[in-house]
Formats: structure tokens, sequence, C-alpha cells
């Protein structure tokens, strides 16, 4: 909890809150000065912040874009590394009507492939090469890693589990 000195207060000793430059406010500043109105800003620009940072980070690191990496990882828990193209753009996070130019891409460098489904030659399906299997893996490892260095190493047990809360509640709604 901040309090009105710009300090945290809460187990440990407070420590000020480091301003970021999009937490500046100037007169002209439309946001409103309810909790709600501050805290949806806030998390507006924070994911987008984050966002970036991640994307910046998988393609100096491995070559991926995050919604490359997301379209990797749903094949990756897919089983036998394959799904239904209509299936991945159901479960994609990012970009989904991008999906076919995507996965014309990923086909191209080799990380996936597309063949007819089985069960409906009308559909495609997308299925996880070896070499997609093996950058997915380095890229998981490197990905996971950031994340712990981005918001594990700033966010403890309890902030987490209620950040999750809110965040599944805002989807739930947002449906």
């Amino acid at each position: 909890m901040t309090s009105t000195d710009g300090m945290v207060s809460g187990a440990g000793p407070t420590a000020p809150v480091a301003e970021q430059p999009w937490q500046v406010r100037g007169p002209h500043d439309r946001t409103g000065a309810s909790p709600r109105a501050r805290a949806w800003r806030t998390f507006l620009e924070t994911s987008a912040v984050v966002r970036n940072n991640l994307e910046r980070h998988l393609q100096e690191q491995v070559g991926l874009r995050l919604s490359d990496y997301n379209f990797l990882l749903l094949l990756a828990e897919a089983e036998d590394g394959c799904l239904r193209m209509g299936d991945l753009a159901e479960r994609m996070v990012f970009s989904p009507s991008r999906l076919s130019y995507q996965a014309k891409t990923l086909e191209q460098r080799e990380l996936i492939s597309r063949c007819p489904d089985t069960h409906d030659r009308r559909g495609m399906t997308a299925r996880l090469t070896p070499q997609g299997h093996d950058l997915f893996r380095r890229a998981s490892h490197v990905h996971a890693a950031h994340i712990r260095e981005l918001f594990h190493a700033v966010v403890d047990e309890d902030e987490a589990l209620q950040l999750q809360r809110i965040c599944l509640k805002i989807q739930r709604n947002a449906s």
C-alpha cells in the first residue's frame, strides 16, 4: 500500500515508490482520480511495457516474436505436437486473425509443418517439427528466466495469487 508520502508500506521497511515516465501525470490528464481509473491505466500501461520487453528479449535471444512463441507453445502442449488450425486460432492469445500468415512464416522457417486434417480434409493441421521443438525448448528456457527476472523478482506469492484472481475476473468479464 502506498502512503501519502510516496512510501510503500507492507511487511518490511518502507521503500520509496519509483515513478515511471508513464505514471507522471500532467495538468491535462484525462484518466480520472478514482483508484479504479488509476489502476486501469497502470494495468494497461504495465501490460504494454511488459509485453514489449518480452517481445524484444525473445527476438534478441532466439529470433522469435512473442506471438510465434505462443504459437509454438500451443503446439508443444498439444497431444503429438499437433493442432487443427481452427483450434489454434481459438487458443491464440496474440493476433489470431494473422494465424495463416504466421503459420506460413513458421513453416518457411521449418519450425512447423501443415497438412490436411485427417478427420476433416477441408481443415488444416499444424505440427511442430523437430527443429521447431528444439527452438521452442531453447526459447522456453530463455523466456522462463526472463519472466523470473521481470515478475517473480518483484511479486511475492500473495501478490501473485491476488493478481491472478483479478486478471481471471477481468478475462471472464471481457469474454
